[in-house]
């Protein structure tokens, strides 16, 4: 412990009113003019705290009474939280954080004078039971134990986790059911991390260890695996890719609406929110629809996965072009193409950190779609403005990458037309936005 780490421990808490949330989620108060960014406070309070950490032009500090509550303050579900770091706002009423994420969105675009014509509804669906997708740490203990979790906020410490409330079903179940399954491996097999997959027609365990299982001992797993459904995947931690063990050859898929549905992997990108997804999409496909139902040519999905965008809108293009960097992802999404009788849509492997563009897209471009990562987009903006593309829509989980990308597009001549967020993520403080942007 530090001089400085001693000192805060020593020092009397503090008490202050919250005037705001920052991005994380953390309460804003300034009990001497100077900001104070508190864990477990929410706007409208008046906190008890502690500092923990001083920096120059801020300090950080955590909750040790609540002297007076917010009136949008409710009890946790979860009785892990807020010790896991996968949930921060639980804390806070489901519509009191679509708010919060609204205007966080609405001040990221006002600190870069940007203002949409038109302020989107936000995107909600039921706040529990919604993650079908989940990364689990995993270790034994000395005692030989299995703990399996999340790791705690600010910490490589792992949470052991017997319930999740955000978890699609029956993934709550399976979690609660790993260390007992668990515990018979071979102590040999080093265990670091489960990916959970819960698909629309089955669910995948998916476990990274040392080494594979020798036969006799994939037997003895799998005679133990009970769960309805489940297949289970594996990979070193020098492979790249998890490979079904369990001798089935069921594909995993996900339904994204009435015409169209994804083959998926575990290990490769899925939104894990599947009403949210399925909403936006039909967002995506209202807001670019052109007038009298007539089809524009040109569509091209920068970023494009394994076909999440471009296969739905197809249905609205006579051609749609699919740009990722990521070989996997593109054979997956030229695969789900065939598999959904989709023939005009097609895709191309290409490094998107600094693109130029390609020959292969002739013509006038109608639609960009971009839907980065949270680094953002910064890398194929000057070729998005020189397509002149009628209808640009930026897909974001990071707004404040977003608005950097889109002030490229406004100082080039195109009208921010509407933006809004999604709730992919309750109960976290991730922001997930969308804007519409015309030339």
């Amino acid at each position: 412990m530090t001089t400085q780490d001693a000192a805060m421990a020593n020092e009397a808490p503090l008490i202050c009113e919250i005037v705001d949330l920052i991005h994380d989620g953390r309460g804003v108060g300034r009990p001497d003019g100077k900001a104070c960014f508190i864990d477990g406070a929410l706007p409208g309070e008046t906190v008890e705290f502690r500092r923990h950490n001083q920096k120059r032009n801020y300090d950080e500090a955590h909750v040790i009474n609540i002297v007076a509550a917010s009136p949008s303050r409710v009890e946790p579900l979860c009785k892990h939280f807020p010790r896991c770091g996968g949930c921060t706002l639980q804390h806070l009423d489901h519509g009191a954080q679509i708010a919060f994420k609204q205007q966080q969105l609405l001040d990221s675009l006002q600190r870069v004078d940007l203002s949409p014509e038109i302020i989107l509804p936000a995107l909600s669906a039921p706040q529990w039971g919604y993650r079908r997708r989940a990364r689990l740490a995993v270790q034994r203990a000395k005692d030989g134990q299995i703990i399996v979790g999340f790791r705690n906020a600010g910490s490589r410490r792992i949470e052991p986790i017997t319930e999740c409330h955000v978890l699609a079903e029956p993934l709550p179940e399976i979690v609660a059911a790993l260390p007992g399954w668990m515990v018979n491996f071979p102590s040999g097999i080093r265990l670091s991390e489960i990916e959970l997959l819960s698909a629309d027609n089955a669910v995948a365990i998916a476990i990274e260890a040392s080494r594979v299982p020798s036969a006799s001992e994939r037997e003895a797993m799998l005679a133990e695996l009970t769960f309805t459904d489940a297949q289970l995947w594996w990979k070193t931690e020098k492979q790249t890719a998890f490979k079904r063990i369990d001798g089935g050859d069921q594909a995993l898929h996900v339904v994204l609406n009435d015409r169209i549905e994804l083959q998926v992997e575990p290990g490769q990108f899925v939104q894990v929110n599947s009403e949210i997804n399925r909403q936006m999409i039909d967002q995506v496909l209202d807001l670019v629809r052109t007038p009298n139902s007539e089809r524009a040519s040109v569509a091209v999905d920068l970023f494009c996965g394994s076909g999440n965008f471009s296969l739905p809108l197809a249905a609205q293009f006579d051609r749609v072009i699919g740009i990722e960097g990521l070989s996997e992802l593109v054979g997956k999404a030229q695969e789900n193409a065939q598999r959904n009788n989709v023939s005009n849509a097609e895709f191309v492997v290409s490094d998107l950190s600094n693109w130029t563009g390609m020959r292969k897209i002739k013509g006038k471009v109608d639609l960009v779609l971009l839907d980065p990562p949270r680094s953002g987009a910064a890398g194929v903006m000057p070729w998005v403005v020189k397509t002149k593309a009628k209808q640009v829509v930026y897909i974001s989980c990071h707004p404040s990458t977003m608005v950097r990308d889109l002030k490229v597009l406004v100082e080039a001549g195109y009208k921010m037309i509407a933006a809004g967020v999604m709730d992919m993520f309750p109960h976290t403080a991730h922001v997930e936005a969308i804007a519409l942007l015309e030339k």
